[in-house]
């Protein structure tokens, strides 16, 4: 199990290596490890450490989170096609930007604005999808994903229908460039806030490992074994949309990520919920930096938008890790 796990260290150091080397500016891997530790020219000094270290610690961050997040979500609702938008971040973070662009609010606000637009929707959908009360009171899993993807179609169809009607067409561009996912300009401004709410919610989703074994087994013998059901619910929950609403709010919508990263994680680590979420995290990272990597080099001078990207290469692996699955659910 550990030997894999640092296979997969070593794939995510090669993929770091590969984003502070290649670029407009070509380094080999000497001098940009040189140049991260303060030794070289100043211009490539600033290219390294205000323009490639901050945007791809950016791209690791969005791929920990997604993928830790779908995870979660799929471990919670014993599904393994269960998405982290499925909790309704995605639309609830892209009408609070159409609102703010709306507004016209300051440009520098938009990820702030997402977080809060995401993080209140998911509120919404744990409130519409608990069952009972008091004490016994717990969250009705396929309710949840139902409820998430009722009011993600009621923000999708509040966008369409508001943006035409007040927006203008620069408006409707930016929040469309918005909706692509990328992370073009991505600075320590914008990486180091989403990180102090980022990395809290993966420790605690690392922490809950013991809880989210037993709740896969089922909230009735969860609670059997002497498990708080409603509690570990919304801490385990809480954890994912705070890690979706992370990413979403630093990149955009960049889709994929959560599903194929635990899907990888499990075909690394078959066991073992602890060591599958720290290889989902790194399947994660790994995913993320090799797409925007991709989305930097594939067409000189230009930048294709990192979700786009993400959604070409990452559907036919999903569906080639789904037909792999299938076939070993139908051989047992």
């Amino acid at each position: 199990m550990y030997l894999r796990l640092t296979i997969l260290l070593l794939l995510l150091l090669a993929a770091f290596t590969a984003n502070l080397c290649l670029g407009e500016v070509n380094l080999s891997p000497l001098q940009a490890w040189s140049l991260l530790y303060g030794h070289g020219d100043e211009a490539n000094l600033q290219v390294i450490r205000e323009i490639r270290l901050p945007r791809l610690l950016s791209a690791a961050l969005i791929g920990l989170a997604l993928s830790t997040a779908g995870y979660l979500l799929q471990k919670l609702s014993r599904n393994q096609l269960a998405d982290p938008y499925l909790t309704g971040v995605s639309s609830g973070a892209a009408l609070g930007v159409a609102a703010a662009i709306l507004i016209g609010l300051d440009l520098s606000l938009v990820p702030l604005i997402a977080l809060m637009g995401g993080a209140a929707t998911s509120l919404l959908v744990i409130v519409l999808s608990s069952r009972g009360g008091g004490s016994t009171a717990s969250v009705s899993i396929p309710r949840l994903l139902l409820s998430g993807i009722a009011l993600s179609s009621i923000a999708s169809a509040a966008i369409n229908l508001v943006m035409p009607v007040f927006g203008t067409q620069t408006m409707a561009q930016g929040l469309s460039l918005w909706l692509l996912g990328g992370l073009s300009g991505r600075n320590w401004s914008e990486l180091l806030p989403a990180a102090c709410y980022t990395l809290p919610a993966l420790a605690v989703a690392l922490m809950s490992s013991k809880q989210l074994r037993l709740l896969s087994l089922g909230e009735e013998t969860a609670a059997s074994l002497g498990l708080d059901v409603r509690k570990s619910q919304l801490v385990i929950l809480s954890s994912a949309i705070t890690l979706t609403a992370g990413a979403v709010s630093l990149s955009g919508l960049v889709g994929f990520v959560g599903l194929i990263g635990p899907h990888l994680a499990r075909r690394f680590v078959p066991q073992g919920e602890r060591l599958q979420l720290a290889a989902s995290a790194l399947c994660g990272c790994i995913l993320t930096l090799a797409a925007d990597l991709g989305a930097r080099i594939i067409l000189p001078g230009q930048e294709l938008p990192l979700g786009s990207l993400m959604a070409v290469a990452g559907g036919p692996i999903f569906i080639y890790l789904l037909s792999k699955s299938l076939d070993q659910v139908v051989e047992r």
